[in-house]
């Protein structure tokens, strides 16, 4: 039963998997033990920064066509090495459902800027925080 739930989920179209990307994530521009997650069509990027006690999440969209966006992720931290599926009944840093989220230094959308290897945002406390691959 289990082994036909994974197979399920791995073929499943609304489902997509997050893996490592090396890279760095840098606030105010000192490098952090932050790390990156990326899914695997590179449209979305999972950057999680370490230098507070609790480690902090944002989704930032990589699609040009569309409107760019970040978002925080409240208290869902993905794992820092292992790779990690998303469903879409309850995806992490979707605000859809009835419980309230958490925000620790949410970031300032309209801040975020992005070249061909970097994403960049301020957050609400004024932390530059730039994810660069």
């Amino acid at each position: 039963m289990f082994f036909a739930l994974v197979l399920f989920a791995i073929s499943a179209s609304h489902a997509r998997w997050y893996f490592r990307v090396n890279g760095e994530v840098l606030v105010n521009g000192r490098t952090t033990p932050g790390y990156l997650h990326a899914n695997t069509k590179k449209t979305f990027l999972m950057l999680t920064r370490t230098d507070d006690p609790t480690p902090e999440t944002y989704l930032v969209s990589l699609e040009r066509e569309t409107k760019t966006e970040v978002l925080d992720c409240g208290e869902f931290h993905p794992p820092r090495f292992l790779p990690f599926l998303v469903g879409h009944l309850n995806p992490p840093c979707s605000f859809f459902d009835r419980k309230p989220v958490k925000f620790q230094d949410p970031p300032v959308s309209t801040s975020l800027t992005m070249g061909r290897d970097y994403v960049e945002f301020s957050t609400a406390s004024g932390k530059k925080i730039r994810g660069q691959w």
